[in-house]
């Protein structure tokens, strides 16, 4: 950079960095790259300046416009006009106190939780894995898989690596992160056996490792138990006000917004509107996008007895434990037709190994003594039999649910009559697991599988009934690759409930979804006929009223601490 680009900056910030703004966009539309200016902007005459004594969260009504704003601060996206030099986008990072101005996409982490793994070629990949944890790459522990500059030189027995050990201060400020966070007694347990929070938290962990400038994270507070939150909060708090890194969160409309955010960017429908907190929360309620409140149910709760509805899960003592590490101790629960439970537990509880051995995927769950599963034994149901009686929804699965090129969003709720992963049959709604299909029961199928894409497709998230028809025909063509994150999510639980499966499980069901398809979710599920009388449900959440049921409706719960497990009156 020349001296006299140079002198213009410094010229330019003469005032304090304190002064000097983190984010500036004066007016600009934005624009994926190679769109041309005439294309239609992704957002329309975006405004946004962050100043150094703000904190500020993102809130998002659309399952990628959160998203993808964040994605143009990390450069992903071009603004028309850019924002002026000589500070740019990002004019705190050109103060004289820096020297020379940095690159500010080197400045910046971010942290999305909306994938964890992912299969090379879009393949399916066996998430049954982890409650095995045998293979090589299995046995890779969370501190050698995201920490390994904190392994002491001395016990490193791996191939020589350019890590770079911790300083002093740098690993007393790890210490104190891990173990705030919950994570220093599972450092060297194997990063496959961790629950979904748990592993959250250690990716925010290893970005403020990174000593970013700037952190954006992306619904932090998703999958995360209601012990764990108020403590990342405080710890992200802490950081912020710090500027060690600063922080802007990412929220979903339903989610509760930390008392110690002062600014909001409310993303909707192309437009982003910014200001103070109390402005913005009153303008997201004027425009409907307040959070999802449990409805008044038209559901009627099951009038027979329970003695008269079918059992679809018995389990009496069972256990799972890794060695001498018990997982789930002494397990006592049932579940009957017409039941709707709330799965409750902090990360790590269990309650993942729980849902794996109601699926039939943990490989302990054939030597349980007394496991019933629709009434029979465990070992007597053959697992592929299992996987159609059993709806389910949850992070491993859609991490795991294939992406391969060509697979249209049809095929991909087709194979939830079967439970399996590939499309097969006439019509792509499978061959019938126990008995082929005969012409009735392939055209139920295919009447079945409109009726859901009809309920939860793109006119029943959108709210204008006067859609036309064809966009659900034009919906179920599209490439289940090429959707957002929250429109695959949406596929997927079609998928768990086309076939009306005995026993549906949703685990985390409302994650990267939009606040319209929540409510068109909710509504099937509850009003809709998305489960009927003759169905379990079994959901996992750990916020009460991401529930779709209410007390008034029956629903149970069932809590999980430490691997032992109580129903909660």
């Amino acid at each position: 950079m020349s001296r006299r680009t140079l002198r213009a900056i410094r010229c330019y910030y003469s005032t304090s960095a304190s002064n000097v703004p983190i984010i500036h966009i004066p007016k600009a539309d934005v624009y994926r790259f190679g769109d041309p200016n005439a294309a239609r902007p992704i957002f329309r005459d975006l405004q946004w300046t962050i100043n150094e004594d703000e904190a500020w969260a993102v809130i998002g009504s659309g399952s990628g416009e959160k998203a993808t704003l964040f994605q143009m601060l990390v450069g992903h996206l071009r603004l028309s006009p850019p924002p002026p030099p000589p500070g740019g986008m990002f004019p705190f990072l050109c103060i004289p106190t820096f020297g020379s101005p940095r690159d500010p996409f080197e400045c910046i982490s971010i942290v999305s939780f909306g994938n964890r793994r992912r299969a090379a070629g879009g393949a399916f990949y066996d998430y049954s894995a982890r409650y095995g944890a045998v293979r090589d790459e299995d046995r890779i522990t969370l501190r050698q898989s995201m920490f390994p500059e904190t392994i002491p030189r001395e016990f490193d027995t791996g191939p020589p690596t350019e890590v770079i050990p911790l300083s002093e201060q740098e690993q007393q400020f790890f210490d104190v992160l891990v173990e705030r966070m919950g994570l220093k007694d599972l450092l060297d347990l194997p990063l496959i056996a961790l629950s979904n929070g748990q592993t959250r938290r250690a990716r925010i962990i290893k970005a403020i490792l990174s000593k970013p400038e700037l952190l954006l994270l992306d619904e932090p507070l998703t999958g995360l138990d209601v012990q764990n939150r108020p403590t990342l909060l405080k710890i992200l708090r802490s950081l912020h006000a710090a500027r060690s890194p600063r922080v802007i969160l990412g929220l979903r409309t339903q989610d509760p917004v930390p008392e110690w955010i002062t600014h909001v960017a409310l993303v909707n429908g192309g437009k982003v509107l910014t200001g103070p907190k109390e402005e913005m929360l009153s303008v997201a309620t004027k425009i409907g996008l307040e959070a999802n409140k449990p409805m008044i149910s038209s559901t009627a709760k099951a009038t027979t007895s329970p003695s008269e509805r079918k059992l679809l899960v018995e389990m009496k003592n069972v256990n799972v434990k890794y060695g001498p590490r018990a997982v789930l101790k002494s397990i006592n629960w049932e579940v009957r037709q017409g039941d709707r439970w709330h799965l409750q537990g902090t990360n790590g509880s269990g309650k993942t190994t729980l849902l794996s051995l109601l699926t039939g995927d943990h490989p302990q769950s054939y030597t349980q003594p007394h496991l019933h599963l629709h009434s029979l034994p465990r070992r007597r149901i053959p697992t592929p039999h299992l996987h159609s009686l059993t709806g389910l929804v949850s992070p491993e699965l859609f991490d795991a649910f294939p992406r391969r090129a060509g697979m249209s969003v049809w095929e991909a709720v087709g194979t939830g009559f079967d439970g399996g992963f590939v499309p097969q049959g006439e019509h792509g709604v499978g061959l019938g697991v126990m008995t082929p299909l005969d012409a009735e029961r392939l055209r139920k199928r295919v009447d079945r599988c409109w009726e859901v894409l009809e309920a939860l497709g793109p006119r029943a998230w959108a709210g204008n009934d006067g859609i036309a028809s064809d966009v659900t025909e034009a919906f179920k063509d599209r490439a289940f690759v090429d959707l957002s994150v929250g429109e695959q999510r949406m596929v997927l639980l079609m998928r768990a409930l086309v076939g009306r499966p005995p026993l549906v499980l949703l685990d985390e069901v409302w994650s990267g979804m939009d606040q319209g398809m929540v409510s068109a979710a909710r509504r099937y599920l509850r009003e809709g006929g998305g489960v009927g009388p003759e169905q379990g449900v079994v959901v996992i959440t750990h916020w009460e009223d991401e529930v779709p049921w209410v007390a008034e409706d029956g629903v149970k719960r069932y809590h999980l601490r430490n691997g032992e497990g109580k129903v909660v009156v």
